[in-house]
């Protein structure tokens, strides 16, 4: 193990066995030593479909939805979610006063069964700039997706890939805090 800890051998190295209790000694899952590490032990990150709890990955996951790089948090799944995703919020571009507000730090509930647009629901989508949250709408110009936050622009309906619906939003926010 020392040998690990100084560089001078790989955990990929390691006999099977080894890594098992290795990170048996650490109280990990093996799923957790590899995410905790970024070595690539072969295990498929399990996501439970359903009711259940899933990880939480960063919105620019929505990039790279094969490999979304090291979870952010672990949060109970809303029920009833053909396809969940769950996203953390880390834009203010959804940051305002109706109700389509949501703010940064919030969990997504996406359900990325829900590709088609409907005026009015809020949307995880991406395009040539990344990854955003935006309210489907339709303007006179045609549709389009729009920030909360009208500091951001609107983004055409025709340049956007849609991952999902934003189906709820999970927040520790308390307004009754200073």
């Amino acid at each position: 193990m020392s040998a690990l800890e100084v560089g001078r051998q790989e955990l990929t190295d390691l006999a099977y066995i080894r890594v098992v209790a290795l990170a048996k000694a650490l109280n990990w899952s093996l799923a957790e030593m590899q995410r905790a590490t970024g070595v690539d032990l072969g295990i498929t990150p399990v996501t439970l479909v359903g009711e259940g709890s899933a990880d939480v990955y960063p919105l620019t996951a929505a990039l790279t939805l094969d490999n979304p790089g090291p979870a952010v948090d672990h949060e109970l799944i809303t029920p009833g979610l053909k396809r969940p995703l769950l996203l953390r919020m880390d834009s203010e571009e959804m940051l305002g006063v109706t109700s389509a507000s949501i703010r940064p730090g919030s969990t997504l509930h996406i359900d990325q069964a829900d590709t088609t647009p409907e005026e009015g629901r809020v949307y995880v989508l991406t395009d040539q700039d990344g990854a955003h949250v935006r309210l489907y709408t339709t303007t006179r110009l045609g549709p389009v997706f729009r920030a909360e936050n009208r500091t951001f622009e609107d983004i055409p309906a025709t340049e956007a890939t849609i991952i999902g619906r934003v189906v709820s939003v999970a927040t520790d926010y308390d307004p009754n805090l200073n």
